[in-house]
């Protein structure tokens, strides 16, 4: 497992993948649909709760998170759920500079503005082959 985490959706998210593919950088990615699927899917009599804990294991070694949504809600919900986790640095990348307080609220250390393809300059902490 990596230490980082880019989770999201949108055309932001898939530029910031594509770029993550591209210069080879190392970060687990999953898409918000999956994370809501896994949050959600009552297979073998989960409930709700029982996913939750399953992900909250599943997360709890990352130290960095990028949360890259293009829905506000999105962005509120994953924000909290790192920040409740207690996950080092949770940086939320959006195209919205609207809710930029109540990211940094939620736990965000850094909230970043950007468009997609332009996102190449904050990969690079992350660590190359």
């Amino acid at each position: 497992m990596n230490q980082t985490l880019v989770i999201g959706k949108g055309d932001l998210f898939v530029s910031v993948i594509e770029e993550i593919n591209v210069h080879r950088k190392h970060a687990d990615v999953m898409s918000y649909e999956q994370y809501a699927f896994e949050l959600t899917n009552s297979k073998g009599g989960n409930t709700r709760l029982d996913n939750l804990l399953e992900l909250e294991k599943r997360f709890d070694g990352y130290q960095s998170v990028y949360i890259i949504s293009d829905s506000i809600n999105e962005g509120f919900e994953l924000t909290a759920f790192f920040s409740d986790l207690g996950t080092m640095r949770i940086v939320v990348m959006t195209d919205d500079s609207r809710h930029y307080d109540l990211y940094k609220k939620l736990g965000a250390r850094y909230v970043i503005f950007s468009k997609p393809a332009s996102c190449s300059y904050w990969l690079g902490e992350l660590n190359q082959v």
